[in-house]
């Protein structure tokens, strides 16, 4: 009994190899694959992140040279600002600039200016030289309110580099 037994346990012997030879073969692709897969995923999520850290520091290098042009523009505004209220002032102790400011003429015409009325001149409006002091004083204040207008311009500078 056994001996026709033989070829059919050699048979099932065979096919069950090949089932499991099959089986893990298959396993062996479907393994290879997915790593194969996983691999295509992560060159191409790396060349992204590659990309876009390059695409990152573009933008920095450009935001970088934008905020240096803005500081030189302050530096040079605040220079500007100081370098015409001493040229004002260099003026005014000089005797080249002179501030004056409409004064209320008087209630009763001097006697000499109905004849300069009457001569078709136009009458000009009276007005009164400030003091070196006041000179000073509006010209500083002045300045100020230009290196306020400086400073407002770089804040908007800035606000722009950094919101592009």
């Amino acid at each position: 009994m056994w001996r026709k037994a033989i070829p059919w346990l050699a048979l099932l012997a065979a096919l069950v190899g090949s089932r499991w030879w099959a089986y893990s073969h298959g396993k062996d692709v479907v393994t290879l694959a997915r790593d194969l897969g996983d691999a295509k995923r992560e060159r191409d999520n790396n060349a992204t992140i590659n990309d876009l850290q390059q695409q990152l520091r573009r933008k920095e290098s450009a935001a970088a040279s934008a905020l240096l042009a803005a500081e030189t523009r302050y530096r040079e505004g605040l220079l500007n600002v100081q370098a015409e209220k001493n040229r004002i002032l260099a003026d005014a102790a000089a005797g080249r600039l002179r501030l004056s400011v409409p004064i209320k003429p008087a209630s009763c015409p001097a006697a000499g200016a109905a004849a300069n009325v009457a001569e078709g001149g136009a009458d000009p409006a009276p007005r009164a030289e400030l003091s070196d002091a006041a000179t000073a004083f509006l010209v500083s204040l002045a300045s100020e309110a230009d290196a306020i207008a400086v400073e407002l311009n770089r804040c908007v500078s800035r606000e722009n580099i950094y919101m592009k």
